[in-house]
């Protein structure tokens, strides 16, 4: 009997812990409750809804989608009237510059016509004056003094006397200050001609080959320091039989 008893208290299970009995909640509480926490998600969601979520379009009615139609085709027009008026702006603007630029060239044209033929008629008396008397003659000498010590120099020459054959010879320009040493001149290239002989080398005699009148002109520059007070035009004929034509003009 002591063998058996001490065998159960060995494997007996003994209780330590306290255990607690809580009375239960009455329904109504609980049903309060669960009352409450609805009530507490159906004010949140209708806040939700009212101040984060946008309400839903209200449905269009048939004057409203009338005016919106004529809106946006009224939008459409507009927009193309722009392009068109953008694109009328560009052509007037291209146009007033196109006629700018011919109505400049137009008058350029005309002093230029009027300038040749105050020339025309100018070269007609000199060479009517001229023809009187046979033989070839200076006829003609001017100098105009230009910016940066340049001149431009126009030579009329002609040959009198209903002249058979061509007049050949060669012409030598000669710029003084006063003293009997000429001043070194060098030809400039002439804005008023694209003729390639425009520029011709002044250090040496040009070439002249002409019948009736010959007109030279050219723009050379002078020494820097220097003015040109008196200039000089000499032709010889080829050969050198003759003795040389000269005519000097002074410049003031």
């Amino acid at each position: 009997m002591a063998f058996r008893r001490s065998l159960s208290s060995l494997f007996a299970v003994s209780a330590r812990h306290d255990i607690a009995i809580r009375r239960a909640r009455p329904r109504w509480q609980q049903g309060l409750f669960v009352l409450l926490a609805l009530v507490v998600v159906v004010l949140v969601s209708w806040w939700v809804a009212r101040h984060v979520v946008p309400p839903p379009p209200l449905p269009l009615t048939a004057e409203q989608i009338s005016a919106q139609e004529r809106e946006d085709a009224l939008t459409g027009e507009l927009a193309d009237l722009r392009r068109r008026n953008a694109s009328l702006e560009s052509e007037l603007s291209m146009r007033e510059g196109s006629q700018t630029t011919l109505t400049q060239h137009a008058e350029a044209l005309e002093q230029e016509n009027a300038q040749l033929k105050e020339e025309l008629t100018y070269l007609q008396k000199l060479v009517a004056d001229a023809t009187r008397e046979a033989g070839a003659k200076i006829q003609d000498v001017r100098l105009e003094a230009l910016a940066n010590h340049t001149y431009r120099y126009r030579i009329l020459l002609v040959q009198g006397g209903n002249p058979k054959n061509d007049f050949e010879g060669t012409v030598k320009l000669l710029a003084l200050t006063g003293g009997t040493s000429p001043l070194p001149i060098e030809a400039v290239p002439d804005k008023k001609s694209d003729a390639a002989e425009s520029t011709p080398d002044l250090a040496a005699p040009l070439p002249v080959n002409f019948k009736y009148y010959l007109r030279l002109e050219g723009v050379f520059r002078a020494p820097e320091g220097t003015k040109v007070q008196q200039f000089t035009v000499q032709v010889l004929k080829k050969g050198g039989g003759a003795p040389p034509i000269t005519r000097s003009i002074t410049i003031k």
